[in-house]
């Protein structure tokens, strides 16, 4: 807009030149040359600063063309008039470019013909001198202008602190720091999305700390506050970068891990339980805190509220199993006919390192082009396997054979139905040499297990979910 302003005033300086009795010729070159500046800091590929300036000096030679032109020593008043013009730019660079450019006009002009300038003898004598006293007070003009910006500048930075401290304020919770409902909600929205668009798992952990509300009662709200700020900076530091670490409410915390499948759901909630249950001193005396946690795994196919109160039915379950401990929810769960299986723990994780290898290996060689893209089973079987491969991750390191709690009867059977049909095809790709993965005799000892529940007329009764306690 001041280019255009610029091209406009050299046209005006054209016109005036005319009206004042100038030939044509003389007028346009009058007005030529603050418009070819103008041109130039319109079209040339120069940085900011440089075309600012050159749009100002265009307006000050504008300005000088026209008390030129006119000879009266009121015409200086242009120059003052295009000084709040140059302002707008907010930058030093085109002041300083103007104010050069008037003090040029008077010292050359002054020194050439001093009456044209100057209506007082006093200035006729010593034109260089007055030149300085008139390029100072332009200079006294400018820095009224640049005081104005930078008052603006500072009530703007001002603003923006403020503004970015009301957003934080209404994301995040006052008393810890973390994350409130509304920011979960949002990260929670866009990691299912993630999850959904990428085909990778996602984790939600929902955490209690147990018995907080007798230390509320005992010593007091100050102490219960010192204890949640303490205990939620525990639990931010078990999550990883991009991870979401929020505060649900009183001593509720949720952790959100985008990308996270039940590889790492053992592993984060006994770190957290860890974290927690470090002794807290406070309030003149030492406090033993325990979490309950309780995981959901999710897909990207379920709705936010589902991975919300799977998790949180999880946790409770947690506290109804005797506390300090975690529970990792199966969202296939929804009835009392999950069942258990006995097995020998070296077995089972012999199965899930065979099982984690083939993915590997699968995913590999279709990378390498050695197998179809499109070769892929169904996401129950797939949510189902995430949910063997978590329980298996839970099975404490004993040699000694233990219960574990199995997916919904349905469920299982149709996982077991695909799966023998992938161990049959990945077999005969490695009789081929596609794949490089033997399995060992301890994990077809387990899947041989595993795969007589789907027959097993009298499954037993588990409770729903898998548990775990701190190691």
């Amino acid at each position: 807009m001041i280019v255009v302003f610029a091209l406009v005033t050299s046209l005006a300086v054209t016109v005036f030149a005319l009206s004042q009795g100038s030939k044509l010729g003389h007028a346009l070159l009058e007005g030529a040359a603050p418009a070819l500046l103008s041109v130039v800091a319109w079209k040339a590929p120069f940085g900011r600063r440089l075309r600012a300036s050159l749009a100002s000096v265009s307006l000050m030679v504008a300005a000088a063309m026209a008390v030129h032109t006119s000879g009266t020593i009121e015409a200086h008043f242009l120059f003052f008039i295009m000084v709040p013009i140059v302002a707008l730019y907010e930058d030093w660079t085109p002041l300083g470019a103007a104010a050069l450019v008037v003090f040029a006009h008077h010292a050359a002009l002054g020194a050439l013909a001093p009456q044209r300038l100057y209506n007082h003898p006093a200035a006729h004598q010593d034109p260089l001198l007055w030149g300085i006293i008139h390029s100072a007070f332009f200079l006294a003009i400018c820095t009224t202008s640049i005081l104005h910006w930078t008052i603006h500048e500072r009530a703007r930075a001002e603003e923006d602190v403020l503004l970015d401290r009301l957003a934080s304020q209404a994301l995040h919770d006052p008393l810890t720091g973390l994350a409130n409902r509304t920011l979960l909600h949002e990260r929670l929205r866009a990691a299912r999305a993630a999850s959904l668009q990428r085909s990778e798992p996602l984790l939600v952990l929902s955490v209690d700390i147990d018995g907080f509300k007798p230390v509320n009662d005992s010593y007091g709200h100050a102490a219960g506050d010192a204890l949640l700020q303490e205990l939620a900076r525990r639990i931010q530091a078990c999550s990883r970068a991009g991870d979401t670490a929020a505060r649900a409410g009183g001593d509720e915390f949720i952790l959100v891990l985008p990308g996270s499948g039940g590889n790492v759901a053992a592993g984060i909630a006994r770190r957290i339980m860890k974290a927690v249950a470090v002794p807290v001193q406070l309030a003149g005396t030492v406090l033993h805190m325990t979490a309950s946690v309780g995981v959901a795994l999710g897909s990207g196919s379920e709705t936010i509220e589902d991975l919300l109160e799977w998790a949180d039915r999880a946790m409770y379950e947690a506290k109804h199993a005797g506390r300090g401990r975690y529970v990792v929810y199966d969202g296939l769960r929804n009835s009392a006919t999950d069942c258990t299986l006995t097995v020998q723990p070296v077995h089972a994780r012999s199965w899930a390192a065979y099982t984690r290898t083939l993915r590997l290996e699968i995913a590999a060689a279709k990378g390498q082009g050695r197998l179809p893209q499109q070769t892929r089973g169904p996401e129950t079987a797939r949510r189902t396997l995430e949910s063997l491969l978590a329980a298996i991750d839970q099975l404490p390191s004993t040699p000694d054979q233990v219960g574990m709690l199995l997916p919904e009867r349905t469920a299982l059977q149709e996982f077991v139905f695909h799966h023998e049909l992938v161990q049959q095809w990945t077999d005969a790709l490695t009789r081929q040499g596609i794949l490089n993965v033997p399995r060992p005799a301890e994990a077809t000892a387990f899947w041989d297990g595993l795969s007589r529940t789907v027959t097993d007329p009298a499954p037993v009764v588990g409770a729903g979910s898998v548990t775990g306690t701190i190691a």
